[in-house]
């Protein structure tokens, strides 16, 4: 059997979620629809694209000097069993996995469990607006908790700080992740 995830996107290289370079997956779907989120685009579980989980393995393998996967929404957890397929994979193939979810870990299932209880750290909590702080690291408001699992990244240090990653495809296509300064945004449309 095929396993199948909708995804909105994925980056190769990015060192903004989560420890070292990391190969990150953004995807499609999210029932949760947080007030002032920022990824609404991500929310509809009918946008972005189906994938080949076996496919996204492959290119996740074939991804030179990445420490880890970094996992996020939309939700993950909503396609838990696929989401549990890419987790396992590449910690089979040693890599290390940070997952974002916007549940508390008592409205699990068991399933999305065992994506948490595989994952070496876990962003954890819904957003809330009146809460965002740009400043926190790998999180957009301030009650979402940071959970390190497993022993790799226990005395991690997190300093907090506000990030931004800027990447040009060789078509030329500019994107970016994390949280830009207006004046960024506006360098940025008139190029």
């Amino acid at each position: 059997m095929i396993s199948m995830i909708r995804l909105s996107n994925t980056l190769s290289s990015s060192e903004i979620y989560g420890p070292g370079k990391r190969y990150v997956i953004w995807v499609q779907g999210c029932s949760l629809e947080c007030p002032g989120c920022w990824n609404k685009e991500l929310w509809s579980d009918e946008g972005g694209y189906l994938a080949d989980v076996e496919d996204l393995i492959l290119d996740i393998s074939s991804t030179n000097g990445i420490e880890g996967i970094t996992i996020l929404g939309g939700e993950p957890l909503e396609q838990s069993a696929s989401v549990f397929e890419i987790i396992k994979s590449s910690r089979d193939l040693g890599l290390t996995v940070m997952l974002y979810t916007g549940y508390e870990k008592h409205e699990l299932n068991n399933s999305q469990l065992d994506c948490l209880n595989y994952s070496d750290i876990v962003i954890m909590g819904r957003y809330i607006a009146s809460l965002r702080d740009t400043g926190l690291r790998w999180r957009g408001s301030s009650n979402q908790k940071i959970e390190i699992l497993s022993e790799i990244y226990r005395g991690l240090e997190i300093e907090e700080r506000e990030e931004v990653e800027i990447t040009i495809d060789p078509d030329g296509k500019i994107s970016m992740a994390g949280y830009p300064k207006r004046w960024l945004l506006k360098v940025l449309e008139e190029l």
